[in-house]
């Protein structure tokens, strides 16, 4: 028996991880009752690089502050801008809250379910994606 590792492990363990980026998904309601339409938009919080508007000078204090209210903003670094997606109906709107990995069972999503029915609209934070996720689920233009 050799001391060394596997080559399939060693293989795992080199790979390099895609890189996940923290963001939260806006949902918003239109209409009411079993007719209602919702609007889905996935906005990316992570800054992958700065860009020549960071370093503009009136942009470099409200930088965090516009990041967070766009969710996407010129510092982030993804091309792709963020796709809106639409479901048609309550159970169409769980069937893709599911395909896109959110967690039920979280209170934030619970209470953001509840914020859409009551409110018409709300955020579910802390979604971890990868550039890859984000265009397999159809989140982002390609």
């Amino acid at each position: 028996m050799s001391a060394l590792p596997s080559g399939t492990g060693v293989a795992a363990r080199l790979a390099p991880a895609k890189p996940k980026t923290s963001g939260f998904l806006h949902i918003v309601r239109h209409g009411g009752g079993p007719h209602a339409i919702y609007i889905v938009t996935y906005h990316r919080l992570g800054h992958d690089g700065p860009s020549a508007t960071a370093d503009h000078p009136e942009r470099k204090e409200r930088s965090s502050l516009h990041s967070a209210h766009l969710g996407e903003s010129a510092e982030s670094g993804m091309s792709a801008p963020p796709k809106p997606v639409l479901a048609e109906g309550a159970q169409a709107l769980i069937e893709l809250l599911e395909r896109i990995g959110v967690d039920f069972r979280l209170v934030e999503v619970r209470g953001a379910l509840e914020d859409i029915l009551r409110l018409g609209s709300a955020n579910i934070p802390d979604l971890w994606l990868s550039d890859e996720e984000m265009l397999e689920k159809g989140l982002v233009e390609s």
